[in-house]
C-alpha cells in the first residue's frame, strides 16, 4: 500500500515542487535542507536540482524510504548524491538529526495527516532543526481564515477526517498560531496561495 500510494502522489509533488521554485519561493544560497514526511522525496528532487551545493535529508516511514530510495535511482546522479533517506516516523518526539542543522525545512500534506496535539510538536522539533534565519515552509489543503472556503480546499479537509479525526481543519491563522508557540516571529510569516482554491504555502522564519 506505501508503495502505491507513494507513487501516485510522486508526479503531483513534482508538479507543485516545480511551480514553488519557479514562481513562489526564492531559495538562495541554502545548503541545508530537511524534507519532513517527504514521501517519494518528490520535493527535495526538485529544490536540490535547482540549487546548487543544496543537500536534503527526507524524514520518512522505513517502507516509504524502501519506495523513495527507487525513485532516487531514477533521478541524476548529481541529485542522487545530494538527497538521503532517513527512516522515522516525523510524530516521534525526537528527530535523528543535530540542532540548528538546516537552512530549511519542509513539510508538506504532514500537517492535515496527524492528530492535532503533534502539529505543536512537529514545529517545535522543526525550530531546533533549523539555523538562526533558517525557514520553516508548511504546505497543505487550507481553507481561508474566514472559512467561508474555497469549497475544494474544505472537501479535502473534509474527506480527511475519515483518516484523522483528531486533526486539525487548517486555515492560516492556526497553522500561523502554533508556529509562534513554537518559538517562530508569527508576525513575520507569509502566507502564499499554491494549487488554486486547494492548497496553501505558510512561510515562518527563524530569527
Amino acid at each position: 500500500v506505501a508503495k502505491t500510494y507513494t507513487q501516485a502522489q510522486h508526479n503531483g509533488s513534482v508538479a507543485t515542487a516545480k511551480y514553488l521554485v519557479k514562481k513562489k519561493l526564492q531559495l538562495g544560497g541554502i545548503s541545508d535542507m530537511l524534507d519532513v514526511g517527504g514521501g517519494s522525496g518528490a520535493f527535495s528532487y526538485v529544490f536540490v536540482g535547482a540549487t546548487p551545493g543544496l543537500k536534503s535529508t527526507v524524514l520518512e516511514l522505513p517502507e516509504v524510504c524502501r519506495t523513495g530510495e527507487g525513485i532516487k535511482a531514477q533521478q541524476t546522479d548529481d541529485v542522487q548524491t545530494r538527497v538521503k533517506f532517513v527512516e522515522l516516523d516525523a510524530t516521534s518526539p525526537a528527530w535523528p538529526v543535530d540542532d540548528a542543522a538546516f537552512d530549511v525545512v519542509l513539510m508538506s500534506y504532514i500537517s492535515g495527516s496527524v492528530p492535532e496535539p503533534v502539529i505543536g510538536a512537529l514545529y517545535a522539533n522543526a525550530f531546533k532543526a533549523l539555523r538562526p534565519k533558517g525557514r520553516l515552509l508548511v504546505h497543505d489543503f487550507m481553507v481561508n481564515d474566514s472559512l467561508d472556503g474555497p469549497a475544494l480546499g474544505a472537501l479535502w479537509g473534509l474527506q480527511h477526517v475519515t483518516v484523522n479525526a483528531d486533526g486539525l481543519g487548517l486555515c492560516p491563522k492556526e497553522i500561523i498560531a502554533r508556529m509562534g508557540a513554537a518559538g517562530f516571529d508569527a508576525s513575520k510569516c507569509e502566507t502564499m496561495e499554491m494549487i488554486h482554491g486547494m492548497t496553501k504555502l505558510i512561510v515562518a522564519h527563524k530569527s
